[in-house]
Order: C-alpha cells, then structure tokens, then sequence
C-alpha cells in the first residue's frame, strides 16, 4: 500500500509539473479571467452572448490545434483503442452554454450542426454521435473480469455459503426472490405474501422486493434456486452500474474513453458498492442511474411533439423499471440531480423550459405503471407510513479512511466508524480526496466541475447525519441534516447513503481531470508523459480504495425434516414456528422453506411492516408477542424460568392464533435450554428429521400438557 501511494504521488507530481510547463508556455483556453476581453459595465454586450462567443472560440481553436497536431504527426486523426487515448475535439455536451434567442445554436447542442455561421466566429463542427469501438468492448470486459474476482467466492459456492458481513440479509433477498417464483407459480399477488409473519402477512412494496429483476431472474430462480439469482444479480449488478457510468461519463463528459473507464471504476468498485454488495443488490444494482441521467439531459434535444413524446416515453419507463429495482437509489438520484441541475440552471448551462414536456410525459407514464403499487405501499395491507432508524451518519473519519473490504485496511477501525459493515458508504481515502480537489481548483472555470463541487459538499455533508460526529464523539458542528430530516419520504433515507451521491460526483472529477491532463500533453508533444501522469492521478485516486473479494462462510445445514419432506406428516392448513421465532439475527428458517419450495407460512420472520401502533410506523419484524420475545429472553440469556399460570395460557393462545401447526427447534448452541423451555409450555418433544419438534396440529397427533 505505501509503495502504491508513493508511486501514485510521484506521478501525480510529474503530471502537475508537466501541467504547468505547458499551461505557462502555450495556455490552454481563451478566459475571460485572465484575457480581459470583454469588461463588465453597465452598458456593453450581454454576458451570455459574450460567453456563447468564447465558448464557440474556444472549441474551433481546440479543433484547429488537434487538426495541426495531426497533420504534424503529434496525434493521430483516429484515437486508437489505448487507454489513456485522448478523446474528440468537443467539448463537454454539460459545459456547452444554451443558445440565446437572438443568438446562433452552439456547437455543442443538436441545432447546431443545421445552423449557419455567424459573421463573429466560425462555427465548431457539431458533436458526433458517438460510436462504440473496440475500447468499449474492452472496458465492458474487464468491469465484467473485476466483478468476477471479487464475487468468486459467492458465484462459486452460491449454494453453499452467504455472506457473512451482512448479518441475514442475502437470506431476506433470496426469500424475496423465491417468493416472487411461488407467487408466480401459484398466480397470487405478486405484491403480498404470507409466507412470512403468518396470518397476518408482508407487504411485498414495502420491502426490497426487487421486482424489476427478480422476474426477469425468474427462470434462474426456477431451474437453480434463489441463492443463484442472487449471486448473479450482485455480479452483474457490480460490472453493469461501472459500465453504465462509463458509457455516461463518454458520453456527456467528453471524455476519452480512459478518463470514462477510470470513472466508471471508481463508481462501480468503490467502497460503498463493495459494502452493499455484502448483502444489499438493490443499492448494487445502479446500472439504470446513468440512463436516467442521459436520457433527462436528452429532453433538452427533444425538438418537435414526435421527439418530446418519445423521449419522455423513453424517461418514464427508466423510471418505473427503477422503483421496481430500489425506489431508494432513485430517490437518491433524483436528489443529486436535482442539486446539479440547479447549479447548472444557474449558470445558464441546463434548459429547463425545453424539458419539461418531456418531463411531464415521462411523469405520467412513470405513474401509469407504478401508481396502483405504490399506493399498495403505503395503503396496502401491512403498510407502514416511516421506519424509524437509530441515528446512522457518517464519522467524519470515515470520509478518508479505509473501508473492510479495502487491500491493507484495519478491519476493527473500519467497523467502529460505520453503521455496520453494509453501510460503509464514505471511505474514500485520502489519495481520492487529493485528486478530487486538485481537480476542482484545477477545473474551476468549467461550469460542470463547479455543478459537480456543490454537489460533492451538499451531499457529505448531509450524510453526516443529525449529530456530526469524530470517531464516535460528537464534535458540536451544524448539521445540514437537520433541515431535511422531516420531510416526508426524505425521512426515510439513512443520512450516511447520501455519499452513494458523492461517488460518481468525486468519478466525474477525476474522469475530467485525467481527461484534461492528456489533453495538454498531447497538445505540447508529451503524450505519453501525460497519459502517465493521468495514469499516477489515477493510481494514488485508487491507492486506498482498492477492493477485496467478498467474505462468505458456510451456510447452516437444512434439517432432513425439511429436505426429505418429513414436515408434511406435521403440517396440514397451518403454520411452522421456529424455535427462536426467524428475525434480523436468525433467518435460517427462510432456508427451510426454500428447501419446502415454499409451501408453508412462518410464524415471524425478517422484514418491514407495521408496528402494531394507531401512527402505523414501520419495524424489523413483527410486533413483539409473549411467546416469542420470552424464546428469545431465553436463548440471549441462557438461563430459565417456570412461566406463571398466566403466562403458559398466554402463550398458547399466542401460538393458536397464529394457527401453529408445528414447532421446531434447531440444532444450536442454546438447544438444550431452548427444548427445557418450549417443554415446559407444550410438553416432551420428539426428535426426527434432524431436529426436535412439537406437533400441534389436531389432524396429525396432539401435544400434551
């Protein structure tokens, strides 16, 4: 690691050095900072034309010069596929001023490639479509090869092992997805099920269902089983969110492909997405964000009824496929580009006017798909209006520390500064941090790199939660949280995600500054100096963020009583109770039933519903009943005692309302005092199948007293 961090300084020093030779000797754009072309006065030429002026000056002279360095043999015409090939002459489409109306279109927007030179200044050739070559291929495949190492440990024993760093729930997803397959099979409502918290049921909208890919992942879950779907989809869904911020970065930054590449690495692989890979594929699973970006963008473009219909067609769908995925990631976007778009609209760089048709079809289809499960969501059966969560900000040390799954990290100090090891969403590491804000100070001029400075501020600083605090202890800062913790949806988000926000703010950055870099090397006749130097900025951004592959550990064995199909003999119209009831720290329960192809109800179980309350505020599991907070008492404990008269009448009527058929209990460490305590409300047990189980169930053989 230290090796790797004095390498990337080195190089970043060299690239700085070259940076300023160059700079000092040829400049590299016409400013009105430090020309003085134009005066600011009270009578004169309006700014924004003049701006309109330097921007389409400054994209000939940069045509020109790329133009003579050809000719002279300094570049090529073509950029061949090599990493750190500089890209097109273009500017980025997100710096390109809009069009004033007495003024000619820009280069960079659609309308300019119709319109006609102006007598001021030649006209810049418009911004091709972008083609893919090669290149593309080529980072789609090492996205694909890094996800692949990473996630071998899971793709290869999916069956087998899970991941242990986030507590159970890879088992929640995977009962997710196997219940959406049984409710297919069974054509039952794709958005309830009872196979949890029986009778009462879960509200499938209200949990991280993942509807979007789990039906479309509905053959792999039928031919392979759940564990399988989900190992994919945490594959896929690394390589597909890094290539998709690829292809935006190309595409909107203007970037050369291994500028892109490199932001779409530090997106995709970055340690928050490495943390939520741990058990969380609906925070992994980003690849639509960056479509959703571009296609927004792309309403500015819409010319005509035909192109605003289509594209905000286009938009709505997006939309709709990505609550059906995680509405919480888009929440999250939508708040990003929101605060980017302001800025930008500020600066007169984003037409807001010519969007909003587009906006507002894409509005209406979005609600068309998604209104009658939203509103079984938050109206449905087993709804709940918030969720109620402990207070989980970022550490202040933990924006430059290092994440778990990190190379050389410490592990302990990682875990004390997070939420938990599936909410390690800052740690960007002080090499990152470096490279971002030479970047921004670098850049400064550059309408996006301002748009992406406020964002990377609001959003850290909101993940810093209600109280500020510096490894554990709170340091008496103003929180910026305070001001948007109680508004509504908003609410629901943990603070400490918002730097899901600042990650690809912090990959577009290093993306235009390794961009910018080559770019005046090249023009100087130091290309490869340059594409080193960027390659050094690159290396000390990733120094600290370097990922590991992910950690699993043997998953617990399913009783023969469930495997060989013993539980029917036992269970007719009824439920299973596990013994401790299923919740957040125990979910091997939902294995059994997978194993049963889902056919009968758990009592309990590891998901969101109401609190049992008149406010209807949401919880982990069910509201806690006698019997089973009693279970728990005990095997926490490990100690017993007799339950009084009442409470033994109390706990059967607990276990007759939720219409028990059958009680197990597991081999565990606790088992022992686990089976004294159950015999003393239900009788002897009986072993079979691998466990100790009580028979409830009138049409099979009664339980004693």
């Amino acid at each position: 690691m230290v090796p790797l961090l004095l390498i990337g300084v080195v190089l970043l020093v060299v690239g700085l050095v070259v940076w300023f030779v160059l700079r000092r000797d040829q400049g590299e754009e016409i400013s009105t900072e430090s020309h003085g072309a134009f005066a600011m006065s009270y009578r004169g030429y309006r700014m924004d034309q003049v701006d309109e002026v330097l921007d389409r000056l400054h994209a000939q002279v940069r045509a020109n010069d790329d133009e003579l360095a050809a000719l002279r043999g300094e570049v090529p015409l073509v950029d061949p596929p090599a990493l750190l090939e500089p890209s097109p002459p273009p500017t980025s489409q997100l710096d390109a001023a809009p069009a004033a109306p007495d003024a000619a279109p820009l280069p960079d927007t659609p309308a300019a490639a119709d319109a006609s030179p102006t007598p001021e200044a030649p006209a810049a050739p418009a911004q091709p479509r972008r083609r893919y070559r090669r290149i593309d291929l080529l980072v789609v495949a090492a996205y694909l090869a890094l996800a692949t190492y990473l996630a071998w440990p899971l793709l290869s024993q999916a069956a087998t092992h899970y991941l242990w760093l986030g507590v159970q729930d890879q088992q929640a997803f995977e009962w997710l997805y196997g219940t959406t397959a049984h409710n297919v099979e069974n054509l039952d409502n794709l958005l309830f099920s009872d196979r949890q918290n029986y009778p009462a049921g879960v509200n499938l909208m209200g949990q991280a269902s993942m509807l979007g890919l789990s039906l479309p992942m509905l053959p792999i879950t039928e031919l392979i089983g759940a564990p399988w779907t989900f190992a994919l989809i945490e594959w896929l869904g690394l390589a597909l969110t890094a290539s998709g911020w690829y292809w935006l970065f190309a595409r909107r930054l203007g970037v050369s492909q291994g500028a892109a590449a490199a932001g779409g690495l530090i997106v995709g692989f970055s340690p928050a997405m490495m943390s939520h890979a741990n058990g969380h594929p609906n925070f992994v699973a980003q690849f639509l964000v960056p479509v959703i970006i571009d296609r927004t963008l792309a309403l500015q473009e819409a010319h005509g009824r035909r192109a605003a219909i289509r594209g905000g067609l286009v938009l709505g769908l997006l939309v709709a496929w990505q609550i059906f995925i995680g509405e919480e990631v888009l929440l999250l976007a939508a708040i990003g580009m929101a605060v980017a778009g302001l800025v930008m609209a500020v600066q007169r760089r984003l037409r807001v006017v010519p969007m909003l048709p587009g906006v507002a079809i894409g509005a209406a289809v979005t609600l068309l798909i998604t209104a009658g499960p939203l509103w079984w969501q938050f109206r449905g059966p087993q709804s709940y209006t918030e969720i109620w969560h402990p207070p989980a900000g970022n550490d202040l040390a933990s924006l430059w520390s290092m994440a778990t799954l990190s190379w050389g990290s410490d592990v302990t100090t990682a875990g004390e500064l997070a939420l938990n090891r599936t909410e390690e969403n800052a740690f960007f590491g002080i090499g990152l941090w470096v490279i971002v804000l030479a970047g921004l100070v670098a850049l400064r001029r550059r309408p996006i790199v301002r748009a992406l400075g406020v964002l990377i501020f609001v959003t850290v600083w909101l993940s810093l939660g209600s109280e500020i605090a510096w490894k554990g202890n709170v340091a008496g800062i103003p929180s910026l949280w305070a001001l948007v913790e109680h508004l509504p949806v908003v609410e629901n988000v943990l603070p400490t995600r918002f730097t899901l926000i600042t990650v690809p703010a912090m990959a577009a950055v290093v993306a235009l500054a390794m961009d910018a870099i080559v770019r005046l090397a090249s023009r100087g006749g130091y290309a490869a100096a340059g594409r080193l130097a960027a390659l050094g900025a690159l290396g000390l951004a990733l120094a600290q963020i370097v990922p590991t592959p992910m950690s699993v550990h043997e998953r617990p064995a399913v009783p023969e009583l469930f495997t060989d199909g013993l539980w029917r003999d036992y269970v007719t119209t009824g439920s299973v109770l596990a013994v401790p009831a299923p919740w957040i720290g125990d979910c091997r329960a939902l294995e059994w039933q997978a194993a049963a192809g889902m056919d009968f109800p758990l009592v309990g179980g590891y998901f969101v519903g109401p609190n049992g309350n008149p406010d209807r505020g949401g919880i982990y599991g069910p509201p806690p009943t006698p019997f089973a907070t009693w279970l728990s008492t005990v095997a926490e404990r490990g100690e017993v005692q007799q339950p009084t008269a009442h409470e033994l009448t109390e706990y059967r009527h607990e276990l007759e309302g939720a219409r028990v058929d059958l009680v197990v209990l597991p081999p565990r460490p606790e088992e022992e005092i686990l089976r004294e305590a159950v015999e003393m409300v239900l009788g002897p047990g009986i072993e079979t199948g691998g466990v100790v189980l009580w028979d409830l169930d009138p049409d099979s053989s009664p339980v004693g007293d």
